[in-house]
């Protein structure tokens, strides 16, 4: 979730790393914090805030203050006595009870007071230099609660305006998304923390806390797919898809789930092509009401409905290579909704000339991306793109699921599977384990080395990468070594890198352009520079700028 951090327990924030949010709080501090009172048998205090209004069905009790430093903005362009925020705030969290209660089917939380006669507590106030989107804290627990499994009485706090000029703590940027659409994705995503921990609760040592926040993040883009906010988590999956893997089970992992939120687009999209509409969703959290653990009651839930986790995640490996540039012209129906803007997956290269070798170890549920370029008349003509992901039923019945190990060989033994392209073939070793993959040749896209330095002028304040130049004979993944000199002559900076390909480059039509990638450039002070890049192929020189 974003600079906000929109967890899932007791307190729910909204995450982002960097510029990004921290979308959900909910499973943070104050999470521990109130679980610790609530052991001891004490409700937790809310907020105190001097006004509030109930909104128009009933639902919720809007709190706020018109001074201080949560404060709301006073205008009442309806003349109803009622800021038109407040009146925002509560028109996007009956919103949310709408699709979630009424549409969906999931029970509402309990409401506070004696007998649940009162309405759900929601407050506003400035959540801004947390960098918290929102946050879903729980003050009390629900019969039925054990040590290990408590359902919780919960109310709901979100940011007093999500304004433009918000800064947190550290001066970044609070929101990544702001005003009412702000408000409106985080009412969906709290309210759904609110249900989840009253009716289903939440084991005690928050395992799988990122399918809560994966679920979460899904159900802003299903309430709002207008507000694209839910992508700056999302592409975090395709930069860093090893450290944002699918089905991590401890708290600290808790952002892996923003980032797999299109699992839950993509699970929606086959519940209701079988016109199941939401009951493998429903019966998901139903599991874990039961008190299994959540990636677990997912398998079970899905098994239960003819749609096996291990099986309908090959379909998934295969749209999660349908992004960027490969989204063009493919079905909507067979890509996500906004395939388009999502990065390609990060992958590993090596060029086969003849053979290339990929090895490592991955884990069940992970998707990998491997790129070998292929040789053919003596020069690079095509890519060979590869997905593969270890998929097999019941994994997340016990806890702690180890690594795999794996190879995979590209050669031209005809023995094996072939490729598409001349005689290349590949043969993919998981120890007997079944797995997933997706074989696709860079559909006749040549591979041609960059022709000069870009951006150039570099500009520190707008840029993070130089790409250098490559010898037309190059390899991708081959180590080349990147040189920088003074116009002078004096050394600047030196460091050995991989050919890859520079995706964002697209202004040739159907050619990826191979690069050195130069990420480190804090040596770079305004000024003219000479480089060299070594190779096993002749040098290539020249020069380029830099400006503030």
């Amino acid at each position: 979730m974003r600079n906000t951090l929109l967890c899932l327990v007791l307190s729910i924030f909204l995450y982002v790393p960097k510029v990004y949010a921290d979308k959900c709080g909910t499973f943070g501090i104050r999470h521990e914090t109130s679980m610790k009172s609530i052991l001891k048998g004490e409700r937790v205090l809310k907020p105190s805030l001097p006004f509030s209004i109930v909104s128009d069905r009933g639902h919720f009790r809007i709190h706020y203050a018109l001074s201080g430093p949560d404060a709301v903005d006073s205008t009442d362009t309806n003349r109803n006595g009622i800021p038109d925020y407040v009146d925002a705030c509560g028109n996007a969290f009956e919103y949310a009870y709408t699709i979630q209660v009424d549409s969906m089917g999931f029970p509402p939380p309990p409401n506070n007071g004696e007998n649940g006669k009162n309405p759900y507590d929601v407050f506003l106030i400035d959540l801004s230099q947390q960098g918290l989107y929102g946050l879903t804290t729980s003050e009390l627990s629900l019969p039925g609660s054990t040590n290990q499994h408590r359902y919780t009485l919960t109310y709901i706090e979100v940011d007093n305006n999500y304004s433009k000029s918000d800064k947190t703590a550290n001066g970044g940027p609070s929101f990544n998304t702001f005003e009412l659409d702000a408000l409106n994705i985080t009412a969906a995503h709290e309210f759904q923390h609110a249900i989840h921990l009253a009716n289903y609760g939440m084991n005690d040592q928050l395992y799988d806390v990122s399918l809560y926040e994966m679920f979460c993040t899904w159900i802003e883009a299903y309430h709002y797919p207008e507000i694209k906010d839910y992508q700056y988590y999302v592409k975090n999956y395709f930069t860093n898809p090893i450290e944002n893997r699918f089905g991590q089970r401890y708290s600290q992992f808790v952002s892996s789930g923003y980032a797999n939120a299109l699992f839950f687009e993509y699970l929606h999209g086959k519940t209701q092509e079988q016109s199941l509409g939401f009951k493998p969703i429903l019966d998901m959290w139903d599991n874990i009401g039961k008190k299994n653990l959540p990636y677990r009651a997912l398998e079970l839930s899905l098994l239960n409905n003819n749609l096996p986790l291990h099986e309908l995640w090959c379909g998934y490996v295969e749209r999660t290579y349908y992004t960027g540039k490969r989204a063009r012209g493919i079905d909507p129906g067979l890509v996500f909704k906004d395939a388009s803007q999502f990065p390609l997956m990060k992958t590993d290269t090596i060029t086969a000339n003849p053979t290339a070798l990929f090895t490592g170890s991955i884990f069940p549920f992970e998707i990998r991306s491997l790129s070998s370029g292929l040789i053919g008349s003596g020069f690079l003509t095509d890519t060979a793109n590869i997905f593969f992901s270890p998929a097999y039923s019941d994994y997340f019945r016990v806890f702690g699921g180890q690594s795999l190990s794996y190879s995979v060989l590209i050669d031209k033994n005809s023995d094996k599977t072939p490729i598409g392209f001349s005689d290349y073939y590949v043969d993919m070793d998981f120890k007997s384990n079944r797995f997933c993959s997706l074989i696709q040749l860079s559909k006749g896209e040549l591979i041609f080395p960059a022709e000069k330095p870009y951006p150039n002028p570099f500009s520190l304040s707008k840029h993070s990468v130089i790409h250098f130049p490559l010898p037309y004979a190059i390899g991708l993944g081959q180590e080349v070594e990147i040189q920088i000199f003074t116009i002078a002559g004096a050394p600047v900076y030196s460091e050995r890198v991989k050919a890859s390909i520079d995706y964002t480059n697209v202004s040739k039509t159907d050619v990826n352009i191979l690069v050195a990638k130069l990420e480190n450039t804090s040596q770079l002070l305004p000024g003219i520079y000479m480089f060299t890049i070594y190779s096993e192929h002749e040098p290539i020189s020249g020069k380029f700028m830099v400006k503030q």
